[in-house]
């Protein structure tokens, strides 16, 4: 795992000059930050030695310059530029005038005393662009992007060893089953524990079952899980609960109707024999997502889903043109999900 590697490095002093972050997941974009601050810079010599830029606010050419600045009473400094948005296709509405060829001579030959941190948060980069091919070239690359399954279980271990608590493989799983694969918000459950636990202390399955709230994404899965199976009881008690938690109903209806489609478009690419590799490619998919669908649809019927999304279409009708009330229009929908997993189809 990339950034696992270069965070280790950054712990044992082995900082490099240039960093080029790029992705969407935050967690490990700020803790890539957190780690060459740390490993660089004491607490007083950050106050003095530590520039933030935005590409929307400051001319590139003159983040250079600053880069190229010896550093204020310390033998270090970091500068961070916030919004790389350069490397992408992203159109920004800034009048500012950006020196992109000074970047270039800047990259070929840093400053020493200088840490450049460079951060794309974007899902994807143009590669086609010069400077594109300049970072990652040039610079320590780090891809910020969501972790597979596997790697998301390692990553829990590696926090967990931070955290002075142990916690078997089982425990991870049914942690990430819950919370999903943000990372922060793994980070935050797995602090909760910790809490829960004592440092040095085991977390059991029956803890994380109590402290770690299910997502609504996996309520979703559940949910339909169960209605597709003809618990009906189950089901609307899932939707009844996720209500209390104030999820709005249009939106709880809204993703049972996006993960009906993923489960048909799985059970269709399925049948032709994709992989869940190739479908994780074609539906632009979280792996993890790819693969809890995979293993659901199996009991699935396909014209059952079809039927389910029309009669989610349906219930959006009613509620949009005053005919049901949303919340009770999402709770028939769900009954009607159950009432469909008993139908036969010719």
């Amino acid at each position: 795992m990339d950034y696992i590697k270069q965070i280790k490095k950054i712990q044992k002093q082995q900082i490099d000059p240039v960093y080029f972050l790029h992705g969407t997941q935050a967690f490990i974009i700020e803790e890539m930050i957190n780690e060459v601050l740390a490993n660089t810079l004491s607490k007083d010599e950050q106050d003095m030695n530590v520039q933030r830029f935005r590409l929307a606010d400051t001319p590139l050419q003159l983040i250079i310059e600053e880069a190229e600045t010896l550093p204020f009473f310390s033998s270090k400094k970091v500068v961070i530029i916030q919004d790389f948005y350069l490397a992408t296709s992203q159109k920004n509405d800034t009048s500012i005038d950006h020196q992109i060829e000074s970047l270039e001579p800047y990259l070929k030959q840093p400053l020493p005393e200088t840490v450049l941190i460079i951060i794309a948060p974007y899902e994807k980069l143009d590669e086609r662009k010069k400077v594109t091919k300049q970072l990652k070239t040039n610079t320590t690359v780090v891809h910020a992007a969501e972790l597979s399954e596997h790697e998301t279980i390692k990553w829990i271990g590696e926090q967990a060893n931070q955290l002075g608590i142990d916690v078997a493989d089982p425990v991870k799983k049914r942690l990430v089953e819950l919370a999903g694969t943000n990372l922060l918000q793994l980070r935050s459950e797995l602090t909760k524990c910790q809490l829960y636990s004592g440092v040095g202390g085991e977390v059991t399955m029956e803890a994380v079952n109590q402290l770690v709230a299910k997502t609504l994404e996996q309520s979703i899965f559940d949910l339909i899980e169960w209605s597709m199976k003809g618990e009906i009881s189950a089901a609307v008690a899932n939707f009844k609960e996720m209500v209390r938690r104030k999820e709005e109903p249009l939106m709880i209806l809204a993703m049972l109707v996006r993960q009906l489609r993923i489960y048909l478009h799985v059970k269709e690419l399925k049948q032709r024999s994709y992989s869940e590799k190739q479908m994780v490619g074609m539906l632009k998919l979280h792996p993890y997502v790819v693969k809890l669908a995979a293993k659901q649809v199996v009991s699935f019927d396909e014209k059952k889903l079809k039927s389910s999304i029309m009669a989610a279409a349906d219930t959006d009708y009613a509620i949009k043109t005053g005919k049901q009330e949303k919340e009770f229009a999402v709770e028939l929908f769900i009954i009607k999900l159950g009432a469909l997993s008993t139908r036969e189809y010719a």
